[in-house]
């Protein structure tokens, strides 16, 4: 990709400035505004202008929970005086949409008459100028729904948290834990490496979502598989997962979400998913644990991305280079707990950086060539599991 040449991104930062200027303020008063219990009315109220369906509006598609989406967005709106729409989803139901837009939009393009009704409405449903949030790999094997865009903010985060194109940008790193029940496990018997897991102790116990459906759950199979493969006993990747599936015993969660309050109820005894959703709720005193694994886990980001022929590319890049900013990355680990893909931002506090966990060797490029061939074998293990 050819890089934008110095004087266009210094007018670049200058057209972004100039944007952000009449609203800009310290990362606390931020925090403090946006975030504070207090707010909360006035969040809602934004929440209702941002989901009214503006034609004009910017549209945002995000697999964040609307709590964390909302204040963010109010405070972008707030400094810039843009519009935004924010449809929410799952990662994959939303790449979905843009890709069946893309193909219409692609159909459309190759006659001249009016598109078929079902055509015209996949193009619609599909009209997005940016996605936030899904996993690194799943926004790597969908590139070419993206447009490549150089933020203001490119300097600030490690180059591992970025594609090399820069068709998405990390924004946070959610280090995948596993959770466990404290009033069901005994410190001793609580789980301390994925290979762990296989035990039959756990058989059926392990509270995991749908990877076809979870983004987070995917990276969290392959990270399953880097770790077991080889020392942990499995030969590869396609062992590894037959293995997790008969530990799962036959069980799946409909999303992600539901992971850590199925352990903290009883229902499960352990859970996998990333570190943040944990925090959030052993914060609120949730009968939670969590263990980074002692034979590796995986710190993938989340990214932010420009859609290809996006409709308002100057907003959207506007508002890729705010939640990229430092004041947003803040405010993600005091407000959220989650570690901003930042350099220059702390983790959550009393949470070990990233630099300090034990690691797999995670390939995000191998991981996203290898999504659909390691969902179809994670189908057919499930199918014939007993």
């Amino acid at each position: 990709m050819t890089r934008p040449s110095g004087a266009s991104r210094g007018s670049r930062r200058s057209r972004a400035a100039a944007m952000l200027a009449a609203g800009a303020f310290a990362a606390a008063a931020f925090a403090a505004a946006a975030f504070a219990a207090g707010a909360c009315a006035s969040c809602a109220r934004r929440s209702a202008d941002a989901g009214t369906g503006e034609d004009d509006s910017l549209v945002v598609f995000s697999s964040h929970p609307a709590d964390l989406a909302r204040p963010v967005v109010a405070e972008f709106r707030d400094r810039t005086g843009i519009a935004v729409r924010v449809v929410h989803g799952g990662t994959s139901e939303l790449l979905l949409r843009l890709r069946a837009a893309a193909e219409a939009a692609h159909e459309a393009a190759q006659g001249a008459a009016p598109l078929p009704a079902p055509l015209a409405a996949a193009v619609e449903a599909g009209r997005c100028d940016l996605m936030w949030g899904g996993g690194a790999e799943t926004l790597t094997a969908n590139a070419d729904l993206f447009e490549p865009y150089v933020s203001v903010e490119d300097a600030s985060i490690p180059e591992a948290y970025k594609a090399p194109d820069r068709a998405w940008t990390g924004f946070t790193v959610l280090p995948m834990v596993i959770g466990y029940n404290t009033r069901l496990l005994d410190r001793d018997a609580v789980p301390r490496t994925w290979e762990e897991l296989l035990e039959p102790r756990f058989a059926g116990a392990i509270a995991y979502a749908d990877p076809a459906v979870s983004a987070s759950s995917y990276t969290i199979l392959r990270t399953f598989g880097y770790a077991v493969t080889g020392a942990g006993g499995a030969r590869d990747h396609a062992e590894a997962e037959a293995l997790f599936v008969r530990a799962l015993g036959g069980k799946l969660l409909g999303q992600s979400a539901d992971v850590f309050p199925s352990v903290a109820s009883g229902e499960y005894l352990v859970g996998l998913f990333h570190d943040e959703a944990a925090l959030q709720l052993i914060s609120a005193g949730s009968d939670l644990g969590i263990v980074y694994p002692a034979d590796g886990t995986s710190a993938v980001p989340d990214g932010v991305a420009l859609a290809r022929g996006a409709r308002k590319p100057a907003e959207a890049k506007a508002f890729i280079d705010f939640v990229l900013g430092r004041d947003v990355g803040l405010v993600m680990a005091t407000r959220f707990l989650r570690r901003s893909a930042r350099g220059d931002c702390p983790p959550p506090e009393g949470q070990p950086p990233v630099s300090s966990l034990a690691l797999v060797p995670y390939d995000i490029a191998e991981s996203a060539a290898a999504k659909r061939a390691t969902l179809v074998r994670f189908a057919s293990y499930r199918s014939s599991s007993p």
